[in-house]
């Protein structure tokens, strides 16, 4: 980073001071060349290159190097400043490519999991393709008597997601030698009634129960763009145009395990939640580590939504997309 002011010490020059941050300003603040400088101050090149050296070491220009290390600290700082959230922010070289923005930060995550599963830890999972990638990049860990509980339900009267999500689940039992209990639900139910009475079940509210009082809960969001969920491999072979309807109509930005929000993180306005299987977001503020890992500028809404509603106590984010956020809220 580069920074040019005017209160230095004054140079030995008359006019020296004023000429070296001029020059300063075209080169570092405006991108000129030396030659466009130069031509600019009418004087040599090598008078501009003089002008430079003069101005930092008078301290008119400071010029600090960021490892991307440093930089992902900066960010994450600005993060906790901002939201109050643990963040660790992935470091990434400049133009990376997507799908590798999302295997590191899916690999980082799965570094930082090992760290927080303890012996007797319960861990609720919402499976998706972050905690899908995550679970492939994790490493057994000896601990004992722990339980890994799915958030969301299977999928949907296709069958869809239901294989994905019981090979998903067993990884993250392998990984930490753990119990799985999976979440038998469809993601959504043909009205709220049925999702009432299943609710009420027995072995279904001990699922809840195994959720709600989890130690920590993985998860990613969700977007909704236009009314539109962004998995229409599952909502698509389920919810119909009229539930995409009351989805833009209530405000719907995003949703976490098939529970959807507004852009303030509020569940409440959404109808379609009456429908959903997904888990009481309120609830879940009662799981002392809820750990969010995103990756991707398409998130950006959505994660501020997540975050506006305090659903998110960890953050593992890669370096661009935490730009985008905190470029994004100003």
């Amino acid at each position: 980073m580069t920074r040019a002011g005017s209160s230095s010490p004054q140079m030995s020059y008359p006019g020296e001071e004023d000429r070296a941050l001029r020059a300063a300003v075209a080169y570092y603040l405006q991108g000129k060349t030396m030659d466009a400088v130069a031509r600019e101050l009418r004087v040599s090149r090598a008078t501009v290159s003089r002008l430079l050296a003069r101005a930092r070491e008078s301290g008119i220009v400071e010029i600090t190097v960021f490892t991307p290390g440093a930089r992902a600290s900066q960010l994450s700082k600005e993060l906790h400043d901002r939201h109050g959230v643990e963040a660790l922010v992935v470091p990434l070289q400049e133009g990376i490519p997507v799908e590798e923005r999302h295997a590191r930060t899916a690999e980082a995550a799965a570094d930082a999991l090992r760290q927080v599963v303890t012996s007797d830890a319960v861990l609720a999972v919402a499976w998706g393709t972050m905690t899908h990638a995550i679970s492939l990049h994790l490493h057994p860990k000896a601990v004992t008597n722990c339980s890994v509980v799915q958030v969301n339900g299977m999928g949907n009267s296709a069958g869809i997601g239901v294989h994905y999500a019981h090979a998903m689940m067993d990884r993250f039992g392998h990984a930490f030698g753990a119990r799985v209990q999976e979440n038998p639900l469809p993601l959504f139910l043909d009205s709220a009634e049925v999702a009432a009475m299943l609710r009420a079940d027995r072995l279904l509210s001990g699922v809840t129960q195994a959720i709600e009082t989890a130690d920590v809960f993985l998860f990613n969001v969700g977007t909704v763009t236009g009314g539109v969920p962004s998995a229409p491999h599952l909502y698509g072979n389920y919810l119909g145009d009229a539930e995409y309807d009351t989805l833009r109509e209530d405000g719907a930005v995003a949703d976490i395990a098939t529970t959807f929000f507004d852009a303030q993180g509020r569940t409440d306005p959404i109808r379609l939640n009456a429908q959903s299987t997904g888990p009481d977001l309120d609830a879940l503020r009662a799981v002392k580590r809820r750990i969010c890992v995103t990756s991707g500028g398409h998130k950006v809404e959505a994660l501020s939504a997540a975050l506006a509603g305090g659903y998110i106590t960890d953050l593992i984010i890669d370096e661009h997309t935490a730009h985008a956020l905190l470029d994004a809220e100003g």
